[in-house]
């Protein structure tokens, strides 16, 4: 019954209707009997009147043929009232079946198997005289604030005894509302949990359904956190295989204290991550559904090329300062830090750190980079300790970590007789730039570029698909 006139439940009058909610012009809603009765003249037409059994009401909700229809028609549904335990499991098993994915909070028996049909079931105490209470408390409170505030508001406020009186009964009243609010919440801790705890995998000790909110805010968090660590690891994996592969093909290797200085700081950096804690408000966007998606893809794909690019750039440069015959080159041999090695391995670590920088994902879903400071103080170290190893400012770091120090390109400039590197005679513009600014100022520029355009491509990433995300909901 629409605006007072009767409508027959044909396609036509199913969008029309949808029209009208999608508009906001109308709301609808419908009991449990009409939801059972639309379901039994469903089945009717579907199995005939003679088949018909009045023994198929207790089920009817739950038959194909009133599924089929309930699946279009409950989504312009804006309250179901008065429905009975079947009746809900049959309205979630059909948002099921329209492609929806569904939260059902319940705090009783007749909850259960709806519970056990949506995708997510969260089961809550039902104490209606502790529900009283504490709600009593917290509007008291709230009433006691806006006084407070009310009060600060005014300039000219009266002095003397009068004043202080009032302050004094206001903070007692305060301190008597926190005190049942205290009691209330230590007998919730004492109420047992009932049927609906054991059917739902989320129990919530709280008579309120803002759970179902904290549950989307930390599923989101999580999400979001694991598609991070998937894409970290991709990237890590890609750039150590190139790295590990340039050098196997030279002879050169990592050392000891190398790769277990980089195992600690990914570690480390790892669990910063995962201490992320979500936004206190919920996102209208949605976080990307699978590690698989294009977004994540691309992106990966955009930051590796970044960093395939510096590598190389790195190992060109560096083999021009190498001595090919160098005995200690041998691949079976003992570890001999070289330019070569010294190199690959500080873009390894910037890559890394870059890595887990432009990939956190902050807002919407959790708290920014800013703002999870153990994360972002330790960025700051390795930043600072990456330069410092490559302008050679403090040596025994750079002995520490098992790294060579650079040529001197100036002292092989400025002597008669310096030996010049084959590729610095054939004209190699990578090779030119590092014996004319030395290695030290050219290995800080090549770390700064690979930082900034692994940002840019992160960046661009998620705009397109964001804005790709937007038009596609338009279109919904």
């Amino acid at each position: 019954n629409i605006f007072g006139e009767s409508i027959s439940l044909t396609p036509s009058n199913i969008r029309l209707v949808h029209e009208m909610t999608s508009s906001s012009e109308v709301f609808v809603c419908v009991t449990g009997a009409s939801l059972t009765k639309i379901a039994v003249a469903a089945v009717q037409d579907s199995v005939g009147k003679k088949a018909w059994d009045e023994s198929m009401v207790k089920n009817v909700l739950l038959h194909p043929s009133a599924q089929e229809l309930l699946k279009d028609l409950v989504p312009l549904i804006s309250v179901f009232a008065r429905h009975a335990p079947r009746q809900k499991e049959a309205v979630v098993h059909a948002f099921n079946l329209g492609g929806f994915h569904t939260l059902m909070c319940g705090d009783g028996t007749n909850d259960v198997g709806a519970l056990k049909r949506a995708h997510v079931g969260i089961s809550i105490i039902s104490a209606p005289e502790l529900e009283a209470k504490q709600r009593n408390a917290s509007a008291k409170m709230a009433k006691l604030k806006a006084e407070e505030k009310k009060e600060r508001k005014k300039k000219k406020s009266k002095s003397g005894s009068d004043t202080k009186l009032r302050k004094k009964a206001r903070n007692a009243a305060l301190h008597e509302s926190l005190r049942q609010m205290k009691e209330a919440q230590e007998e919730l801790d004492e109420v047992e949990l009932g049927d609906a705890s054991v059917a739902s995998p989320f129990t919530s000790r709280a008579m309120s359904i803002r759970c179902c909110k904290d549950v989307l805010q930390q599923g989101r968090c999580t999400l979001v956190t694991m598609l991070t660590i998937y894409k970290i690891l991709g990237v890590s994996c890609l750039v150590n295989a190139l790295v590990l592969t340039k050098l196997h093909m030279y002879g050169v290797k990592q050392g000891d204290r190398q790769l277990t200085t980089l195992g600690m700081a990914v570690a480390i950096l790892f669990l910063f991550v995962t201490r992320g804690k979500p936004l206190p408000t919920l996102s209208p966007d949605r976080p990307p559904s699978s590690v698989l998606c294009g977004q994540a893809l691309l992106s990966i794909v955009g930051q590796f090329l970044v960093h395939f690019a510096s590598i190389i750039i790195a190992t060109h440069a560096s083999l021009a300062y190498v001595d090919p015959w160098d005995p200690s080159m041998i691949p079976d041999g003992p570890f001999n830090p070289n330019v070569l090695n010294t190199c690959t391995f500080l873009l390894t670590v910037l890559a890394t750190i870059n890595t887990f920088v432009v990939n956190y994902p902050g807002e919407p879903f959790m708290e920014g980079l800013r703002d999870n400071k153990m994360l972002i103080r330790s960025v700051q170290f390795c930043y600072g300790a990456l330069v410092i190893c490559a302008l050679e400012i403090f040596v025994p770091l750079n002995d520490l970590l098992q790294l060579s120090p650079f040529p001197d390109t100036s002292a092989l400039s400025n002597e008669d007789g310096a030996w010049i590197p084959p590729a610095l005679q054939e004209g190699d513009v990578f090779v030119g730039i590092v014996h004319e600014f030395g290695f030290p100022i050219s290995m800080c520029a090549l770390m700064l570029a690979d930082t900034i355009l692994t940002y840019t491509v992160e960046k661009s990433v998620a705009r397109i698909f964001s804005c790709r995300s937007s038009d596609e909901t338009n279109l919904k």
